[in-house]
């Protein structure tokens, strides 16, 4: 196959791709300029970050609790009418919150509940329709780098975006956009021909056929889920430990420039390793990646200093995206095609759970041993989740070559 027929234009170029990938964009960045937006609106209109916390925290909550419910219902029924209703449902939850952020709690907490339960997983959709277009290889490899790089590229400029759109017009400007981009990003997305085709395991599959199978009862599947914790955790960390880093630096411009970096860095890692042609098993790339993100991040807190944290975090953000690709890449090909949302989104899931142990573990940490030696020692719970799954991800069998792309 040609350097042409290979390239991320080529990839964007088969039929209908760019239709789907860019409404799925659109309604991701909603999901990234909500949660600032809402914090930003609630603490001015309740003068309360502890009420902006427990509400964020409950969407996120409500969020990773039905992930795997949203997905199982688009399995089956299809992208088209599930997503629609999940997309006006968040939508109009978004406006909702801002309509009566100056309401009680408990009313925050219920709407922001619904708004977590019903927010659209664009992401593991777009994977399902990358699959769906793109054969097995080299190909498929490109289109979910691609998707993990544009997903970096929209949490970077996501919160910029509703900084700015609340300093400049309000907070309540900023979740409005946020609405509107679900809600758009929606509409065009299921009415794309590729969403289309995705009619549901209830409508495809004859009376006579086997029930789609959940994707923990396929075999090599929760090895990699499990072990997506690790790269989670370090994750949740880096996002905690960059404004700890700056406020022990007092240098508050040092958040936004370690952050940026990461997310830069994770970009350009994902779009390098959509270019290699690996020939090693996904599994062990997964453990390979993984653990050279633990031990940078490791050895960044075991320094210390401002200069240790920007070579760092650009170092271990490099390794972000593809270990990332690769997740994403092991979940679809060692699952029922019938799955394949459910099988993403327990790799978003897995992610999620990291993340927030990683968060916590580094904040109960970081007062007493400072943020360096707290980034070494939270680093340490991904290194044992990665070696309690390192010996199933070692003896996972490849069936061939050509999935590794």
């Amino acid at each position: 196959m040609s350097n042409e027929q290979l390239s991320y234009r080529a990839v964007l170029r088969t039929s209908h791709v760019t239709r789907s990938f860019i409404p799925s964009i659109i309604g991701r960045l909603s999901l990234a300029t909500s949660g600032l937006a809402l914090v930003l609106l609630l603490e001015q209109s309740t003068g309360s970050f502890a009420v902006a916390g427990t509400v964020t925290a409950v969407l996120g909550i409500a969020n990773v609790v039905a992930t795997p419910w949203r997905a199982r219902i688009i399995d089956r029924h299809g992208q088209t009418g599930a997503l629609l209703t999940l997309g006006m449902g968040h939508a109009a939850a978004l406006v909702a919150l801002g309509l009566t952020s100056a309401e009680g709690l408990l009313v925050l907490l219920l709407i922001g509940g619904i708004a977590g339960a019903t927010s659209p997983p664009f992401g593991a959709t777009m994977r399902v329709l990358w699959s769906s277009a793109l054969p097995v290889g080299s190909r498929r490899t490109r289109g979910f780098s691609l998707d993990a790089v544009a997903e970096e590229l929209t949490f970077a400029v996501g919160p910029l975006a509703a900084a700015l759109l609340a300093v400049i017009v309000d907070p309540l400007a900023s979740l409005i956009l946020s609405a509107g981009c679900v809600a758009i990003g929606s509409v065009l997305f299921v009415s794309s021909p590729l969403s289309r085709q995705q009619l549901g395991s209830r409508l495809v599959a004859g009376s006579s056929s086997q029930p789609a199978r959940s994707p923990f009862r396929s075999r090599g599947f929760a090895p990699v889920v499990f072990a997506m914790i690790a790269p989670g955790v370090i994750l949740g960390c880096v996002e905690i430990a960059a404004p700890a880093i700056a406020d022990a630096e007092s240098n508050t411009v040092l958040a936004g420039v370690l952050l940026a970096l990461f997310a830069g860095a994770s970009a350009l890692g994902g779009l390098l390793y959509g270019r290699v042609q690996a020939r090693s098993a996904l599994e062990r790339q997964l453990l390979a990646l993984a653990l050279a993100l633990l031990l940078i991040s490791t050895i960044t807190g075991l320094v210390g200093g401002t200069i240790a944290a920007v070579i760092g975090f650009t170092l271990s953000g490099l390794f972000l995206a593809p270990v990332l690709i690769v997740g994403y890449l092991a979940a679809d090909l060692r699952s029922d095609p019938r799955v394949r949302t459910e099988a993403s989104s327990w790799i978003n899931t897995a992610l999620n759970l990291g993340a927030a142990v990683g968060a916590g573990v580094f904040g109960a940490l970081t007062d007493a041993a400072g943020p360096g030696l707290a980034l070494a020692l939270s680093s340490a719970v991904a290194g044992v989740v990665l070696t309690a799954c390192a010996p199933a991800l070692l003896r996972a069998f490849l069936p061939g070559k050509s999935e590794t792309g």
